[in-house]
């Protein structure tokens, strides 16, 4: 028999002990005058946090069939203070892609710097998801001085490449 995952109740019982783990006090949320029966935070306390409302994260506690949106799974993240695995495991069992998957590239990694530094003399150049320099060997640099840390269109690439690269290709 094969036992299929039911994401609810799976999103359900990873929700409860994050939310159990958090203290009040460490969050700056004020004291509450009536004594805690339960460790960490109460449901009302991270809907607050969170921005959405306490009967939703009771549904959510409850295994009620609910799948969080992007945002609501991204404001739960913040709210229960989650680590980058345990976040990408709530947007797992939300079944929803994270609206930003880490901060974009504006610097090369020092590995592919270092792989890029090894080629010279070769002219390199690494870039973003944007098409923007964020690397290159000085003899890129030479060729193309405005192309790193801008982004520069494709076309506009194109002509400045035929303009100052091609009378110094041999033929």
């Amino acid at each position: 028999m094969t036992g299929t995952v039911d994401t609810t109740q799976e999103l359900a019982a990873f929700l409860r002990p994050r939310r159990e783990r958090l203290d009040p006090r460490d969050l700056g949320l004020p004291p509450r005058w009536q004594a805690r029966r339960t460790p960490g935070l109460r449901r009302e306390e991270v809907a607050e946090l969170a921005g959405v409302s306490i009967d939703y994260i009771v549904r959510l506690e409850q295994g009620r069939g609910l799948r969080p949106s992007a945002g609501v799974a991204e404001a739960l993240a913040r709210a229960l203070r989650l680590a980058p695995d345990e976040r990408a495991y709530l947007f797992n069992l939300s079944r929803q892609r994270p609206s930003d998957a880490g901060e974009r590239a504006t610097t090369a990694p020092p590995p592919l710097a270092q792989l890029v530094a090894d080629l010279s003399p070769r002219p390199a150049m690494l870039m973003n998801h944007r098409c923007q320099g964020v690397g290159s060997a000085p003899p890129f640099r030479t060729l193309l001085p405005n192309s790193v840390g801008h982004a520069v269109s494709a076309r506009s690439r194109r002509a400045e490449c035929e303009t100052r690269v091609a009378p110094g290709v041999s033929r």
